[in-house]
């Protein structure tokens, strides 16, 4: 089974890159997820910023995967141009029997980031794509407007992230035997009335408080953090470096300053 997370990196916040931070914790979940329904999950985080313009680039990223999951950032109200951008290249794909989802993250709750994810699942559905969410959760991160300081995930954040993920698991699971569905449904604790059990504070510490703070980490400590990120993944966690793109200019100035990460040649 592959699981292809799509993300694109930066946003806004150039310098926090919370959508790859998202991402990272992610595909953790993904890695991680005891007892595996499947004998071998592979996982790939792609950066799909740079083939926006690549019609063959865009159908090779969405093609050959079980699973393709969208991580985007928001722009203004609604789905940033790069990613339209990136969906106006599939005039003619096909991914029937592809399934499909996708995370957000945004300034805040109310800034669009659910417009960004009902555009990527048309987008993917006009593919022919079986999109799906959490429940009836769409899973926007909100990074800004709320007490806590701009970028942090919070615990509900990385509990979100891990039911997206093992939803990944549960709906490949199903597509193959709706009733070996359930049961893995069940054995991993994705539940379409979460709300009926939702996690206290203690709880969700325990269960996801460690990954929401690696996923913290990088904003005090970019080059450590990112670095024992790729010790866990098994592959370089670094986040993307979009200066050089050819449409670098079209991004706008990062809107709160963290610490520059000095990478080594």
């Amino acid at each position: 089974m592959t699981v292809r997370v799509l993300h694109f990196s930066p946003g806004t916040a150039t310098d926090r890159h919370d959508s790859h931070r998202a991402a990272l914790g992610f595909v953790h979940y993904l890695q991680t997820v005891d007892p595996k329904p499947f004998p071998e999950v592979i996982c790939e985080l792609v950066w799909a910023l740079p083939s926006i313009d690549q019609t063959s680039k865009v159908h090779e990223l969405l093609r050959g995967a079980d699973v393709v999951v969208v991580a985007t950032p928001v722009y203004g109200q609604g789905s940033p141009w790069f990613l339209r951008k990136f969906f106006e290249q599939t005039r003619g794909l096909e991914l029937w029997g592809t399934l499909g989802t996708a995370f957000a993250t945004s300034g805040g709750q109310h800034t669009g980031g659910e417009m960004a994810l009902l555009d990527t699942f048309r987008s993917l559905q006009g593919c022919g794509a079986c999109t799906f969410t959490f429940a009836q959760k769409l899973t926007v991160i909100g990074m800004q407007q709320r007490p806590r300081p701009d970028g942090e995930f919070d615990l509900i954040d990385a509990w979100f992230l891990r039911q997206l993920a093992r939803t990944c698991l549960v709906q490949r699971v199903a597509q193959r035997d709706r009733s070996e569905g359930a049961i893995w449904a069940q054995r991993l604790g994705v539940q379409s009335a979460y709300y009926l059990d939702f996690p206290d504070a203690a709880r969700l510490e325990d269960e996801v408080g460690d990954v929401c703070h690696w996923m913290n980490e990088p904003l005090i400590d970019p080059v450590s953090a990112y670095e024992r990120w790729s010790q866990r993944l098994g592959f370089s966690a670094r986040p993307p470096e979009a200066r050089s793109l050819p449409f670098a200019g079209l991004f706008p100035e990062p809107g709160v300053q963290r610490p520059v990460a000095k990478w080594d040649s």
